[in-house]
């Protein structure tokens, strides 16, 4: 499913629908805003919560809802999930198939804040918080390889005064990266860098294992001399969240760039 199909809504105080620009196939339809509470109390009555919290923003609903194959994820070493650990990708990430569907609710397709269908990701929480950890995003990103950084935003609440853009998650979770040893998986400028200074700080059984466990957190030392690695090389990408769905009603054009941006 294409995360760059923009919709024509349609709706009143009781109906909503979608429609693709130019043609007359209208669909019911519901805003991802409007359904956040519910969504968040449909995962938290079932099975827990986070045996280690998340970030929460300022309003109410600014959360993360649960996902029980994360409950006990952390972002400190001992309860980090072993994915972050993991120095490279295996060879066949990136070409796993494990494409989304559109996100369905009640039989209504879920749209986000720019008349976008929200793409349904198994590994994802029904809804993000603003404020989401960067190891947690980079977490998200190698258990698949599909996810883009517009994914987690189609999934904040669009009203809260710290709305995040492609480019602020991209940086939290780089952040978080230098921080813990741990490499990016998407292939840009400067990575290959990176991934050869801390291939050569792990140990030989480290390296055999494909792991950087036991490493501990780097340095401020280290940190600069890993950034300096990548300084001038840091592709930012576009900010990623304007108000398209009225240009798209006005010019039919229904396509856009990923919002991956570079790390």
């Amino acid at each position: 499913m294409s995360l760059n199909i923009y919709y024509i809504v349609r709706h009143d105080s009781e109906n909503m629908l979608c429609c693709l620009p130019g043609e007359t196939d209208w669909k019911p339809a519901v805003w991802h805003d409007n359904i956040r509470e519910e969504l968040i109390e449909s995962v938290k009555s079932n099975v827990g919560s986070y045996e280690h919290p998340r970030a929460r923003g300022t309003e109410a609903n600014n959360i993360t809802s649960f996902h029980p194959y994360h409950r006990y994820w952390g972002g400190d070493e001992d309860n980090r999930p072993e994915i972050l650990f993991q120095f490279d990708p295996t060879d066949n990430w990136g070409s796993i198939n494990c494409k989304p569907k559109g996100m369905m609710h009640e039989g209504k397709m879920v749209l986000d804040v720019e008349n976008r269908q929200v793409r349904d990701f198994y590994e994802m929480p029904l809804t993000i918080c603003t404020q989401i950890e960067g190891w947690f995003v980079e977490a998200l990103i190698r258990l698949n390889p599909f996810i883009r950084y517009t994914d987690f935003i189609a999934r904040m609440p669009s009203t809260s005064s710290h709305f995040a853009t492609p480019n602020v998650l991209n940086m939290r979770a780089s952040r978080w990266r230098t921080k813990n040893w741990c490499r990016s998986w998407t292939k840009k400028d400067g990575t290959e860098a990176i991934r050869s200074h801390m291939w050569g700080k792990m140990t030989a059984e480290q390296q055999i294992q494909n792991s950087t466990k036991g490493m501990g957190a780097a340095t401020a030392a280290q940190v600069k001399e890993i950034e300096g690695l990548n300084k001038g090389k840091l592709n930012r990408g576009r900010r990623g969240y304007g108000k398209r769905a009225r240009e798209v009603e006005a010019t039919g054009d229904t396509t856009e760039s990923d919002g991956m941006g570079g790390s």
